[in-house]
């Protein structure tokens, strides 16, 4: 059940370059961050964020699920699972009521109640995960009617999922080599990570060693239906460095490798594109309704960019001054609300991971929509 409510750790701060207003959330000294980039983790309302937090700073130290108003009040702590249980995968429901979240040690799916914490077991998924792999992450289709669990291992390559009807509890077991990479929540349609990659080094070009694919064969992305059949192919995984689903749509976005700088779109049986070009984008998600992307940049870190899908123009929103490292909680990993008006990321400026918001308000909505640039002496191409 719910939680005590906790004290704000609110810290409220305007960026000194764009004047955006942005929100810490979380200020205690053990890491905090949002849910994955890949879908909303605000209600769609606008009114609460979900993130994580580990309960002391410690490698194996176990994470909790907390919400937030997104004005930074009202803390609320809303699981204490076991010690030994964890990092949840964990991800909102449409309506912002529910979330599903499954903790890697434990094995079992549940559900949380947004509202009052009430927690219940949903599904034990251990006999569906093969040996050596583990819950990569949990999508949600049908538009809400239908959760995806997708199991990966980066030992051994390849990947496996199920899909639950939630109205009936019906578990379908996907047999082929597969992960779940998101749901068209249009056409009811999947897309699906063939070859997924089994990690290795090799020397990069300055001596040092870099992670690489040990597979002989590159990650694709294919659009298939729900029972996994009429495959379509969408793209290479390896041309972005990180993407996600185009919100609710069946397209990809997602920056693309060096020496691309740029957010890539693709579509099943169709020729990707370059929607931008500029900065080296980094990681991007998207607003529900598809109109928004939310990039962080890097190499050199040009702040967080505000992307506007249909006119392709783009403006700094805010700086993350996230340090950027190899470490993933060094990374700002930005996404966006069901609308597009409030921005999510995560930043160590402080020395230690926190969440924080950014509030985009429709004047500045507007002014990306009108071209406006950062500098006046910039222009566009």
């Amino acid at each position: 059940m719910l939680r005590t409510p906790l004290a704000s750790e609110r810290i409220t701060m305007i960026d000194p370059t764009t004047r955006s207003k942005i929100v810490q959330i979380t200020s205690y000294p053990s890491p905090s961050a949002h849910f994955a980039y890949d879908w909303p983790g605000v209600t769609p309302d606008n009114a609460r964020v979900m993130f994580l937090t580990q309960r002391w700073t410690a490698r194996d130290a176990p994470w909790d699920i907390y919400r937030c108003d997104t004005d930074g009040l009202n803390l609320f702590q809303l699981t204490e699972r076991d010690e030994k249980a964890g990092s949840p995968a964990a991800v909102l429901s449409l309506d912002g009521k529910t979330i599903y979240a499954a903790w890697r040690e434990e094995f079992i799916l549940c559900t949380i109640d947004v509202e009052t914490g009430r927690m219940e077991d949903l599904l034990d998924i251990h006999p569906y995960c093969p040996e050596g792999f583990l819950i990569a992450g949990l999508r949600i289709g049908g538009m809400g009617k239908r959760l995806f669990v997708s199991f990966l291992s980066y030992t051994k390559g390849g990947g496996r999922a199920i899909r639950i009807d939630l109205a009936s509890g019906t578990v379908k077991v996907y047999e082929a080599d597969m992960g779940i990479y998101g749901c068209d929540q249009a056409s009811g349609r999947v897309l699906v990570i063939r070859n997924f990659q089994r990690l290795g080094t090799k020397m990069s070009s300055d001596g040092s060693r870099v992670y690489t694919n040990a597979n002989p064969g590159p990650m694709t992305i294919w659009s298939v239906d729900e029972e996994g059949g009429d495959e379509k192919y969408v793209g290479t995984l390896d041309m972005f460095g990180h993407s996600t689903l185009l919100g609710r749509t069946s397209k990809v976005q997602g920056t693309g490798q060096p020496p691309h700088r740029c957010i890539w779109i693709a579509e099943a049986e169709k020729e990707p594109y370059k929607l931008v070009e500029g900065p080296y984008f980094w990681h991007a998600g998207a607003s529900f309704d598809g109109e928004w992307i939310l990039s962080d940049t890097n190499w050199p870190d040009m702040g967080l960019q505000l992307i506007h899908v249909p006119t392709r123009r783009f403006r700094t929103i805010c700086h993350a001054r996230a340090t950027q490292g190899h470490a993933q909680f060094g990374h700002a990993h930005p996404g966006l609300s069901q609308d597009g008006r409030i921005g999510v990321f995560t930043s160590d400026r402080t020395g230690m991971t926190q969440v924080y918001l950014v509030h985009i308000t429709d004047e500045f909505r507007e002014s990306v929509k009108a071209g406006e640039l950062d500098r006046p002496r910039d222009k566009w191409i």
